[in-house]
């Protein structure tokens, strides 16, 4: 019996390897495929540079004496009073609205004021790039006014004006259109 149960397990033992190795293990695989979508935006800058030029035309004593001059605007500190002037303006300080400038070519002016009472003056440019124009203006005490970095353009003379006149300090930014 011994050698029955030998047999017997060895048989067993047997089938058991002989099932195990004809039997295959399966092992399912998913493949999964990730899609990634990249955007990318791009941005052009491009400068341009326009290769134009506008040069402003130099003040001259014929562009000077070629017309009377009349205030445009005057946004000006006299004393401690704010002056505001815009021709046409509503909101103005004061009137210019009748006030006009003459120059002439031999180096003499009249200015009229707003109520139209004209008082002489004589002027000149300090050197040749015509950037400041001093003018003596004869009141029955003289006062000498400076303009400077005067600009001509588009038929408009602009410029920083100042002058000190009865122990009042005058400084303002104005311009004059052909009247």
């Amino acid at each position: 019996m011994k050698s029955f149960l030998s047999v017997a397990v060895i048989a067993i033992v047997c089938l058991q390897f002989g099932i195990v190795g004809s039997m295959t293990s399966c092992t399912k695989t998913d493949t999964v495929h990730d899609t990634v979508i990249k955007i990318q935006t791009d941005t052009i800058i491009k400068n341009h540079t326009d290769t134009l030029q506008e040069k402003d035309t130099l003040l001259t004593v014929a562009i000077l004496t070629a017309n009377s001059w009349k205030l445009q605007f005057a946004r000006s500190l006299w004393g401690n009073v704010i002056v505001n002037y815009e021709r046409g303006g509503s909101s103005n300080t004061q009137s210019f609205d009748n006030e006009y400038m003459t120059f002439n070519a031999n180096g003499t002016g009249t200015y009229t004021d707003n109520v139209g009472t004209q008082t002489s003056f004589t002027w000149n440019f300090t050197d040749a790039t015509n950037k400041k124009l001093i003018w003596v203006w004869n009141l029955p005490t003289p006062v000498t006014i400076t303009w400077e970095d005067i600009v001509y353009d588009d038929a408009a003379i602009r410029y920083t004006e100042s002058y000190t006149n009865a122990g009042n300090n005058y400084v303002g930014s104005e311009m004059r259109i052909p009247r």
